[in-house]
């Protein structure tokens, strides 16, 4: 039998779809390319678009370009910074610090050396006004904080107003009697206290009146161990101030009804 002769099918070509010359950097720009187009722009557009990144978007950005890295770098943006764990070693961390003037929030969470973080927070960072302390250990026996470096902070750092301390805790009651002598700068305090601790902050709160600070110290006279302290003021447009003081579950609101003498009464204790 005769082999049938196959005629190949000739091959189609695509048609052309017009230009087959095309620009590299038009179809995949380059990430060169695309930094050195954001480098044009203006310094202060840079700038402004560095402020909204976060700490570690600021790090990852300031190894770009010698441009991106002085900015990045510059006080004005590092206004809050934090610290968790071990992701930066002591002496990093520290020498951050330094570099950061105008730092206005510090947060500091799971590390064993709070202290020596602290010690640096209140030789450099005298703007400071909110910090936040969580599950940190100090140097001390019992690893307990080191209240001093808490009291230099608060001696130091005059715009302070939040304070909170979960977690950790630290002896004496000097840092308590600072923190009552802040009066109504002081905006938020969440801390451990014993009895005396928390009598300590209330005996020198110049906001609250006399004969209120004998009544809320007589509330406690049960309390044997640490309990959280909890004390929060609002202001309202018209000057009155909202103080609320929790402690051993106990809640007592307390209000300004003498605004000439700036001082706060008991109105209300719930839970009591």
């Amino acid at each position: 039998m005769d082999e049938l002769a196959i005629t190949p099918e000739p091959i189609r070509k695509r048609a052309r779809i017009g230009n087959n010359k095309c620009d590299a950097q038009t179809v995949a720009p380059t990430s060169a390319f695309s930094i050195a187009r954001i480098e044009s722009l203006p310094v202060e557009i840079i700038f402004e678009i560095f402020s909204y990144l976060s700490c570690k978007d600021l790090y990852a950005v300031s190894h770009v370009s010698t441009l991106f890295n002085r900015l990045a770098y510059d006080p004005f943006l590092w206004r809050t910074y934090e610290v968790t764990n071990n992701e930066q070693d002591t002496a990093e961390v520290i020498k951050e610090l330094k570099r950061m003037p105008l730092l206005k929030k510090f947060s500091i969470s799971v590390r064993a050396d709070c202290d020596e973080i602290l010690r640096q927070l209140s030789l450099t960072n005298k703007k400071l006004e909110e910090l936040h302390v969580s599950n940190c250990t100090g140097s001390t026996s019992k690893l307990y904080l080191r209240s001093g470096y808490l009291i230099r902070i608060l001696e130091r750092c005059r715009n302070l107003h939040t304070i909170n301390i979960l977690g950790s805790r630290f002896r004496g009651r000097k840092f308590y009697q600072l923190l009552g002598g802040m009066g109504l700068r002081l905006r938020s305090v969440y801390a451990p206290a014993t009895k005396s601790q928390f009598c300590t902050f209330i005996k020198y709160a110049r906001q609250i009146s006399e004969t209120d600070r004998e009544t809320i110290c007589s509330m406690y006279n049960s309390a044997k161990s640490w309990s959280p302290l909890y004390y929060f003021v609002t202001k309202r447009a018209d000057r009155v101030c909202t103080a609320l003081i929790s402690y051993l579950h106990n809640d007592i609101l307390l209000i300004d009804t003498n605004r000439s003498i700036h001082k706060l009464s008991i109105t209300d204790r719930r839970n009591a």
